[in-house]
């Protein structure tokens, strides 16, 4: 591992968990409370936001996503022997578009949920 690989994975690892950290707050809080409003959308907006943008880069950083590939499959180089040149490029755009997919899908939900809990608020 080099040193600038060393340095991203401690610069990412850290964000990654407060953002986990973040996330299961945030669910937590919807579960309890029951009730979603637009505040909390534009707060799920946010962090759908920051994890967008903190995964990004890992993602499209080629040299240090191969590292992360090659150590996953460290011991047992034919299953990462494929994942190399044009292939990581398929599997990092494929990641980063589903990446955008979900976030929308959840951006989307979250604002669709508030809608709900404000029409059932007017109603009763």
């Amino acid at each position: 591992m080099t040193n600038s690989d060393e340095f991203a994975l401690s610069l990412y690892i850290p964000i990654l968990l407060l953002l986990t950290v973040v996330e299961i707050v945030l669910g937590a809080y919807e579960n309890s409370e029951g009730t979603w409003n637009k505040k909390l959308a534009s707060g799920k907006l946010l962090l759908n936001m920051a994890w967008t943008s903190t995964l990004f880069p890992l993602l499209l950083d080629v040299h240090l996503f191969t590292f992360m590939i090659d150590s996953l499959y460290e011991g047992r180089p034919n299953f990462a022997s494929p994942l190399s040149g044009n292939e990581v490029w398929w599997l990092s755009g494929s990641l980063v578009f589903l990446l955008f997919l979900v976030n929308t899908i959840d951006v989307y939900q979250s604002f669709r949920m508030a809608e709900i809990s404000s029409r059932e608020e007017e109603i009763s």
